[in-house]
């Protein structure tokens, strides 16, 4: 070997190491972890989630006076648990850190995988979520009056349609199939493509695991090559799954926007101007005239989604070929860039929900919807602004609190026996919770779109009604306007108990 002496221990164990270490071998633990952890996935991503949801609706509907605060210390205490979690498989607390993917008996089981590093990365940035859980929560200590009141006229318009609690389990089953298909299309795209042996342009020598014995011949591995169309159809692929989510849930918002509607100018009362089933109508006008402007809406958020994808990738790429990135222009630019387009991704969000609503209210285009909207949220913006913004803030933690629970179900069921030894052992417990937590999250959102959008609805139905009557609302509930009534609700804030 050109007088090169070779220890072949020390080629077995870095030839091992490397083996474990590299991003492909990696990747391919996370996989399997996923399909060693469908049970938990199915259990925490999808019937968990919608039975927390639905209980946080009934909630809301029965004890709407103290949900703010319930909502606010179950959320503190789900970021601490979690993050407990975390510490604890990382290694930080207790004697149970993650152990690398071969057995116990194995002398190579303390050889620092990646697994571990990801873990360590997830435990700083759930302590940082954790402390900024914690300044939110004092934030809005003084404000949870406001939200109580929000959902009071929530909790009445959910009483009153009562189809509003069922209905989010539509749309979940539709994208509960979606995403069935969805995954089967996604493995058979990935193994389209082609192994191909890397090129050697330098000898290297490493114990060829097969074979038992050193090689010097074929040792720079394989990698996957995907031809030009492949690649553009993965990348469809995911901007089609986006687009679809995004339609749903769009679909879903204005068939809900459509009830609370009916709701509203019914003059908050269930009399015989609000159409029998009134779920069922909503979604017979939204399937007949108002499909296309849905599909529009999601379609402008999904481009925008996508074009803040393609900018960071391309940012990530150019920063090892262009010096001139790391410069203090580079950066500024880059950053400046990154926060332009995520402002005008959460204003498009915003509009696209305004504009939902606006098109089950008057039945207008999309475009014309959102500028309808758009203008009514700015001659009332000192009005409205101050009840919905906490409003949502309480709504956004309920979403999160359903989905860390989930997340804590996957801890703890990941971390029996079963996931810890035999074929059934996962490498690390980090992408099964985080897929739990994100399908739990999305189920979340579809329930909680009940109480957002009927809190949104009732709002911009009121600032309709007082633009069409000159500044007095005709079809008002008077829990609304004791709600909405600027006088009555700086009374009520600075009133002691």
């Amino acid at each position: 070997m050109g007088g090169v002496s070779i220890d072949e221990n020390m080629l077995i164990d870095k030839t091992i190491h490397n083996a474990i270490n590299s991003k492909s071998a990696v990747l391919k633990r996370y996989v399997a972890d996923i399909g060693k952890s469908w049970p938990v996935l199915l259990l925490c991503g999808g019937f968990l989630p919608l039975v927390l949801s639905v209980i946080w609706l009934l909630m809301i509907r029965y004890f709407v006076a103290g949900m703010p605060w319930i909502t606010v210390v179950v959320f503190n205490a789900l970021v601490i648990s979690v993050t407990m979690f975390f510490y604890i498989k990382a290694g930080w607390i207790g004697h149970d850190p993650l152990t690398v993917v071969i057995g116990e008996s194995d002398p190579y089981v303390n050889i620092g995988g990646r697994e571990i590093n990801h873990l360590h990365a997830a435990s700083v940035l759930m302590t940082i979520v954790m402390i900024l859980a914690f300044l939110t929560s004092i934030a809005i200590a003084r404000r949870i009056l406001v939200a109580t009141s929000v959902l009071k006229v929530a909790a009445k318009v959910i009483g009153e349609v009562h189809a509003l609690i069922s209905f989010p389990t539509v749309p979940f089953l539709i994208l509960a199939i979606f995403y069935i298909f969805w995954f089967s299309a996604t493995l058979h795209l990935f193994s389209a493509g082609q192994v191909i042996r890397n090129d050697c342009n330098t000898d290297c020598c490493s114990y060829d695991l097969k074979l038992g014995k050193v090689n010097c011949d074929s040792c720079c591995g394989y990698s996957i090559h995907y031809t030009p169309h492949i690649g553009i159809a993965i990348l469809f692929h995911f901007f089609g799954c986006y687009w679809a989510t995004q339609f749903f849930i769009g679909c879903s918002s204005t068939v809900i926007a459509g009830s609370i509607a009916s709701y509203y100018w019914a003059r908050g009362e269930v009399s015989h101007d609000i159409p029998f089933r009134t779920v069922v109508s909503s979604l017979k006008r939204m399937v007949c005239y108002s499909l296309g402007s849905v599909a529009l809406g999601s379609l402008i958020v999904s481009i925008i989604e996508w074009l803040r994808f393609i900018l960071e990738t391309l940012r990530r790429r150019l920063k090892f070929v262009d010096s001139a990135h790391d410069s203090w222009f580079g950066k500024t630019v880059s950053s400046s860039s990154q926060c332009c387009l995520g402002c005008i991704d959460w204003t498009l969000k915003s509009v696209n929900r305004n504009a939902y609503i606006m098109i089950a209210i008057t039945g207008k285009g999309f475009f014309k919807a959102s500028a309808l909207a758009t203008g009514l949220i700015i001659k009332n913006v000192l009005r409205i602004g101050k009840v919905n913004v906490i409003g949502d803030v309480i709504l956004m933690l309920g979403k999160l609190c359903v989905s860390l629970l989930c997340a804590l179900f996957a801890f703890i069921m990941l971390d029996k026996h079963k996931y810890r030894s035999g074929h059934n052992k996962i490498s690390s417990p980090l992408v099964p919770v985080l897929v739990s937590w994100a399908l739990g999250y999305i189920v979340a959102k579809l329930f909680f779109a009940v109480v957002e959008m009927s809190i949104d609805t009732i709002i911009l139905s009121f600032c309709q009604d007082t633009e069409e009557h000159q500044g007095n609302a005709q079809y008002a509930p008077p829990l609304l306007m004791e709600t909405l009534d600027e006088e009555s609700e700086l009374q009520r804030l600075t009133e002691g108990p």
